[in-house]
């Protein structure tokens, strides 16, 4: 996928967020101005935990902190030395979004919702080998766009899903036995996630 094509997703959202704002009182989200909610979202390898604060029945800003980890302890054995070594493996992500959502009612009982943020955050992956220790760190920031759908269960707890969208700039830091490397570049991607809403 080419590395613009989530951007250019996000900047055709835009007319969407604006015709939220027009929304109509008959369009009726049964949200209201100061109310706060909590949003639990995940996948397979993802965590998220997003607090909302609403500024209307239909916008409300966001905070939302996400994250991802692998940690493995191992050894590794040589098969003709019989010598063993550290072969731990880490990964870890985190990453934080501020921004605006808006939402409509699409039924009695379903809103849908669009957010446009900035997010930022690091990733750090590391390797124990035989011969040393590798590990890369990388930084990135950039814009998130968020299309998603929630089912009202009572008016305070809500299920439904998202699709995330990002693009932005990052930098990296390697380090292995052998050499070091800086460099820097862009980034994109999508994901998809459940959510759980609470609203106070």
């Amino acid at each position: 996928m080419s590395r613009y094509t989530p951007l250019a997703l996000l900047v055709s959202l835009i007319p969407a967020y604006l015709a939220a704002q027009d929304s109509t009182a008959s369009n009726a989200t049964g949200f209201r101005g100061g109310q706060w909610a909590m949003q639990f979202g995940g996948n397979a390898n993802l965590f998220s935990l997003g607090v909302l604060r609403f500024t209307s029945g239909h916008s409300a800003w966001l905070l939302d902190l996400a994250n991802s980890a692998t940690v493995i302890n191992a050894t590794s054995t040589d098969k003709f030395s019989g010598t063993t070594t550290s072969a731990d493996q880490q990964f870890i992500n985190l990453d934080v979004r501020l921004g605006k959502r808006f939402y409509q009612a699409r039924h009695v009982n379903i809103v849908s919702f669009q957010t446009l943020a900035v997010e930022g955050g690091m990733s750090d992956q590391m390797i124990d080998m035989s011969a040393g220790n590798l590990r890369q760190t990388t930084w990135y920031t950039g814009l998130n766009g968020e299309l998603g759908a929630a089912y009202m269960l009572t008016s305070g707890v809500s299920v439904g899903g998202t699709a995330n969208f990002s693009a932005g700039y990052l930098s990296y830091k390697s380090n292995n036995p052998a050499a070091t490397a800086t460099g820097h570049g862009f980034y994109d991607g999508i994901r998809v996630l459940v959510a759980l809403g609470l609203y106070f």
